[in-house]
């Protein structure tokens, strides 16, 4: 009699959650755009589950338009798909989608703190501030372009190691190619030290641990918040933190990542002259002091450790990943690298490193870059926006608050923009006379008022160090270049590349 009496309450007790979630969703999805219909509690879930959630939602907007709705979990997410929806969303109407939508598992982390994930007039302070000490510390200028390229000859020393030394094959006056390796640890180490003389103010060895430590942290994050169980967290954060799973490792990372900051920023405290910033953490420490008695002041301990952890983030696994998948995608198309080349030897030759005034001058190499940056779109989905006030958009009206997913690759994969845009194919940005030619829908770090703030620097790092790469060393792959697959071993968050190996040949 017990027993039934709690069954028949717990299903009274299901009947009330779910009408009372349907009348929730009944009033929201009345000024919602339309989208395929949700499960109660699940959302669209089902209809997201094939692991390459940009290629679902861009199938949906063939039903459902450029602007449509899709519900993560029991909360519901309006994505912007195609160049237009996104012009006319986060650059004509830039102000009202300057807003961060919130993430779960960055929520639980930085608690809406940082540059990144922050809003208001906290995000508006920090961003101008940053922009300025990035600025003064060179970033845009000459300063930083000789900064990467000193670490530019760091990793071709790594590279040259492979090799085992400088043999020759006196018949065909060519090197042997070197031993298999996997570039992706000495690709992340020469893009991590440039953020960190920038942040940290100082580089590392590529043999540090500490150093090597702190790079797997961050690897392994995006790659979990790119993969399954990070986007299932994001849906479901309550239920997921009971549930086993590699997600939990986020957390334990994200607070060693903490404490590595708050330990280098306990050194500036103590090290520091007041007045005479060497870095990042010294312009903001000198800004603390100077609020100091400002009990409204967006300049505290907490907001230092998140923005340092932003930017630390930032300026390494996003350009680095680029850089990695650059050079799968140049093994897979070796004529491609030998075209670069034969552009960079005609152009530049061989004495000097590439500058990144010598780009005006390489219109098939600066195509093949842009064109890595379009092909794999390395953060596919963008970060997400939120509403600062209600807009209307293409005959839609939105409320303020409105989670949107901006939902950049589906720019990259326009084909009203692009010639061919599903294939790699550098003469998407030739014209018909081989000239360099730019596209609005080229969009790799989000448009509008929330594009990265590294942006101009990732743009500097991926042209020098690939063509550094491609003057210095031919590129073999372990394998016929027609097995390699492209295909993101993760795709969510960002697009990971799969593991490679690939061998060197010196020029």
């Amino acid at each position: 009699m017990v027993t039934c009496l709690a069954m028949l309450l717990l299903m009274m007790l299901t009947l009330m959650l779910w009408w009372g979630w349907l009348v929730r969703r009944a009033q929201m999805q009345k000024d919602l755009p339309p989208g395929p219909a949700p499960l109660p509690v699940l959302g669209n879930l089902l209809q997201l589950q094939s692991g390459h959630l940009d290629r679902v939602l861009m199938e949906l907007s063939r039903r459902w338009g450029p602007v449509f709705t899709v519900w993560l979990g029991p909360h519901p997410a309006v994505v912007l798909c195609g160049y237009a929806a996104l012009r006319d969303a986060l650059v004509l109407q830039a102000d009202a989608f300057s807003g961060r939508g919130s993430m779960a598992v960055f929520e639980r982390f930085t608690h809406g703190n940082g540059i990144v994930f922050s809003n208001g007039p906290r995000w508006r302070t920090l961003r101008n501030f940053t922009l300025g000490v990035l600025r003064e510390l060179g970033v845009g200028t000459r300063t930083i372009e000789d900064r990467v390229l000193e670490e530019t000859a760091c990793v071709l020393d790594e590279f040259q190691a492979t090799m085992g030394g400088p043999r020759l094959y006196y018949l065909e006056l060519l090197s042997p190619p070197g031993a298999p390796f996997d570039p992706r640890q000495l690709l992340d180490n020469a893009v991590s030290n440039v953020i960190c003389t920038v942040v940290f103010g100082k580089r590392y060895n590529y043999g540090d641990p500490e150093f090597l430590r702190l790079l797997d942290l961050f690897s392994d994050n995006f790659r979990i918040m790119s993969s399954r169980w990070g986007e299932t967290y994001n849906m479901f954060p309550s239920l997921m933190d009971w549930i086993p799973g590699p997600h939990h490792r986020i957390f334990k990372n994200f607070q060693e990542l903490r404490l590595f900051i708050s330990e280098q920023i306990q050194w500036h405290q103590q090290s520091r002259q007041t007045g005479q910033p060497r870095d990042f953490i010294d312009h903001f420490l000198d800004q603390m002091d100077k609020e100091q008695e400002d009990v409204e002041s967006h300049f505290q301990d907490e907001t230092l450790v998140m923005t340092t952890h932003n930017l630390f983030f930032g300026g390494t696994e996003t350009t680095s990943t680029t850089l990695r998948y650059g050079l799968l995608i140049l093994l897979k198309y070796p004529e491609v690298a030998a075209k670069v080349q034969e552009e960079l030897d005609a152009t530049i030759g061989r004495t000097r490193a590439p500058r990144l005034e010598d780009r005006a001058r390489l219109p098939y190499t600066n195509a093949v870059l842009h064109e890595i940056q379009r092909f794999i779109s390395v953060l596919p989905l963008g970060l997400p926006r939120a509403l600062t006030r209600n807009v209307n958009l293409r005959s839609h009206f939105l409320h303020k608050g409105t989670f949107v997913i901006p939902l950049l690759v589906s720019a990259h994969r326009d084909p009203t923009q692009f010639k061919d845009p599903d294939h790699f194919n550098p003469t998407n940005f030739l014209n018909d006379h081989g000239e360099f030619q730019n596209n609005d829908a080229f969009m790799p770090f989000g448009p509008g008022k929330r594009m990265c703030l590294g942006a101009g620097l990732a743009r500097a790092e991926i042209f020098l160090f690939l063509t550094a790469i491609l003057q210095r060393f031919s590129l073999l792959p372990v394998g016929s270049p027609a097995n390699i697959n492209l295909t993101p071993q993760y795709t969510g968050l960002g697009n990971v590349p799969p593991a490679f190996q690939l061998c060197l040949v010196a020029r």
